[in-house]
């Protein structure tokens, strides 16, 4: 079984690719560069992955304080001890000072500081003055408009929320099977009804409608489509990892359903044949995601 660390680290690559460039070079826009360091608080930070993005692709403003927050222990362990390293190999130097990374990175006359602190936290009951709020695959594992008053009030007037990666009503796998139109279906209602969990199968047309409600403008929405397909039998980086994932995810939520919705038989069937498959390297996983940016 793959553990969220496993996971969160895996599907680093995936996001890159899919993330929607348009409303990532909005979200860097907005970013104020001045004097003052810019406040950044990060819900759901998990293992670093997103600060070391903004590093590696050189988005940070010239001063950044950075909060990053995770409900995970495990997961907020992992982004200390990865963190320093995905920073270096960004070009920065990075020092630890009192439970704080401190990393500095100088282009010749131009230097870029980012000062984060790791909590583990839950992000919804925060307070603090942000010039922006970055919650990445987040959105749809929570109530919408009770995040969206608790993201508010983390705000300064003016700040913008990035909200990639929310989840948007597509899983899909290939080559196709007979079953594959009724154990989607099962597992988005899971999502939306059955799990205890909040959250949402909809979230992104979700968010872009609830958003408006909530005192947010939308600045810039867009698609961030995850696509892992082998190539010559083989999956690049670690992105099998994500798949096995996803896969025990849905087999957790099957579960979940009396025999009478759902045969134990017929969904076993199906993972069986998936997972065979992933491990010959012939599945390709698809999955529908909103990237949105919006200013308070």
């Amino acid at each position: 079984m793959t553990t969220n660390v496993d996971y969160l680290t895996a599907k680093r690559t995936i996001d890159d690719r899919a993330l929607d460039r348009r409303v990532w070079d909005r979200f860097v826009a907005a970013l104020p560069d001045g004097d003052d360091p810019v406040r950044i608080v990060e819900i759901g930070t998990g293992v670093g992955s997103m600060i070391a993005r903004l590093a590696a692709w050189e988005s940070l403003p010239s001063s950044v304080s950075y909060r990053a927050v995770d409900l995970d222990p495990a997961c907020v362990r992992a982004a200390r001890e990865r963190l320093p390293r995905w920073l270096e190999a960004a070009g920065y130097d990075v020092a630890c000072r009192s439970g704080r990374l401190v990393a500095t990175r100088a282009d010749g006359n131009d230097v870029t500081q980012l000062d984060v602190t790791l909590e583990t936290a839950d992000g919804f009951a925060l307070e603090d003055d942000a010039d922006a709020v970055i919650a990445a695959a987040v959105l749809d594992l929570v109530g919408l408009e009770s995040a969206l008053r608790s993201v508010r009030g983390l705000l300064r007037d003016g700040g913008v929320l990035y909200a990639p990666i929310t989840f948007d009503g597509t899983t899909a796998f290939g080559p196709a099977h007979p079953l594959d139109g009724r154990i989607e279906r099962l597992y988005h209602r899971h999502m939306d009804e059955v799990r205890d969990q909040p959250g949402s199968s909809r979230a992104g047309r979700d968010l872009l409608e609830t958003l408006p409600e909530s005192g947010f403008d939308v600045v810039a929405a867009g698609g961030s489509d995850w696509l892992v397909r082998p190539r010559d039998g083989d999956y690049p980086d670690d992105e099998a990892t994500v798949v096995a994932h996803v896969l025990e995810t849905i087999e957790g939520a099957l579960a979940d359903y009396p025999p009478s919705v759902l045969a134990p038989d017929v969904h076993d069937r199906w993972l069986e044949t998936r997972r065979r498959q992933l491990e010959r390297g012939d599945l390709v996983f698809l999955a529908h995601h909103l990237d949105v940016l919006a200013r308070a």
